[in-house]
């Protein structure tokens, strides 16, 4: 009878309906909700301004698809049943509630600190860090160990779409554009294009081309690195096939890199300087799909399974006929009393209104920034608005600008005589 019970597989974990939710469940949902939009929301700055980290934009929805993938199959609850695994339990419930209440106290000065700080990006490595410990407690607190390695992947997923900090975004920034550049000029040599390197400058006959962030930089690295982790989850691969298929999406970003820097040289020495821009941006485009569709086919390949070997089978978490008290602390929302947990909900909402109302209350009484405008000369003769160049509307970012030119007259001394010339004049304003 031992051995038909050890072989009988688990049924899988029945749907929770909503009225089963219990008030410390639902306060833990809505606090969890709220500490990631605003994570989210904090992110989305850098996401939509650099275009390094546009990418960020899809990294949440990626991983709440993971997590919901993950729901399906989900372990079964795990459940100690002896007085040895009860005990270590409560050991373990009482360091996580440790860790857990500390990553809250630290919630507030993080938040402090980032709303006037928002381009700081140590704070926002701490801030997903808080956000993702505080997750994987709770998973951890309803479901045990299995629930945390189960959906420890689409949780962590989020720090791949947090911008790197400085001294490690610079270094691989700066080596991947010399690379790249050197990369392609001794290719348009072999071709027949006179290139000489220069730094991250190519000089040909037609100009400079420019090897900048976006040709080699974080951007192609770390979607490379994100399509990679997403293709290893969906093909749900081992630890060993995920790290061959994250090499090669990074390795195929690169070559795609240095084929994209000489497809610009050669565009520029066939053309001229200009046509380089018409093609930047559809380069780089072309280079993701070739990420994405080289990591789908390399992850299909790596997830196939060798013919005779079944799939590993689901291990349950309860052994033995485990104590009532315990199942239906599990199953009601877990061990923590519920009013810890509205709690900590008060506490997240606490820590955003704090925040916001420290701020406010100090810019009050900020003296008011002078507004001024300018009198165009719009009767000088050839006077007419121009349009800003988008290379340097994407740098600066400006809310409002405006580049005119016109003729002027000024006196030009000859000799000791002055007398009047005529001559452009342009004037740039932002």
């Amino acid at each position: 009878m031992q051995s038909i019970a050890a072989q009988r597989p688990a049924a899988p974990a029945a749907p929770m309906p909503l009225k089963r939710w219990s008030v410390g469940a639902l306060a833990a949902l809505i606090a969890l909700a709220t500490l990631w939009f605003v994570l989210c929301w904090q992110l989305s700055g850098e996401w939509s301004l650099n275009e390094q980290y546009n990418y960020g934009w899809f990294v949440p929805f990626f991983a709440l698809y993971l997590f919901w993938l993950r729901w399906e199959d989900r372990p079964p609850l795990e459940i100690p049943n002896s007085k040895f695994q009860i005990r270590n339990h409560r050991v373990a419930a009482i360091i996580a509630a440790l860790i857990g209440f500390a990553a809250l106290l630290l919630l507030l000065p993080v938040r402090l600190f980032e709303i006037g700080n928002p381009d700081w990006r140590p704070l926002s490595w701490v801030h997903a860090s808080i956000v993702a410990t505080l997750t994987l407690l709770y998973v951890w607190h309803r479901g045990g160990t299995l629930w945390l390695r189960h959906f420890a992947f689409p949780i962590l997923f989020i720090f791949v779409a947090v911008p790197w900090v400085t001294p490690i975004e610079v270094p691989v920034v700066q080596g991947l554009m010399q690379i790249v550049a050197a990369i392609a000029s001794e290719i348009a040599a072999l071709f027949g294009i006179p290139a000489h390197l220069e730094g991250n400058l190519i000089r040909i006959p037609n100009g400079l081309v420019g090897v900048n962030e976006a040709c080699s930089g974080v951007r192609s690295l770390q979607t490379s690195l994100m399509i990679g982790l997403l293709f290893g989850e969906l093909k749900r691969l081992s630890i060993l096939r995920r790290v061959v298929l994250i090499v090669g999406a990074v390795a195929i970003a690169f070559v795609g890199n240095c084929a994209r820097a000489f497809f610009l040289v050669w565009i520029a020495e066939t053309k001229n300087i200009a046509a380089v821009d018409q093609w930047h941006d559809l380069a780089g485009y072309s280079i993701v799909a070739a990420v994405f569709v080289g990591s789908l086919v390399l992850a299909t390949l790596l997830g196939r399974r060798r013919p005779g070997l079944p799939p590993s089978p689901k291990r349950s978490g309860v052994v033995g006929p485990p104590s009532p008290s315990l199942r239906r602390g599990r199953q009601n929302g877990g061990f923590l009393p519920a009013s810890y947990l509205v709690a900590a909900l008060c506490w997240v909402a606490f820590t955003e209104i704090a925040s916001e109302a420290w701020y406010r209350s100090h810019e009050r009484h900020l003296a008011p920034v002078a507004r001024w405008t300018v009198r165009w000369p719009k009767d000088a003769p050839g006077f007419r608005e121009i349009k800003i160049e988008e290379a340097v509307r994407a740098n600066l970012r400006y809310d409002d600008g405006h580049e005119t030119v016109w003729n002027t007259l000024f006196p030009i001394p000859k000799g000791f005589e002055a007398t009047a010339q005529t001559a452009a004049a342009k004037c740039t304003l932002f």
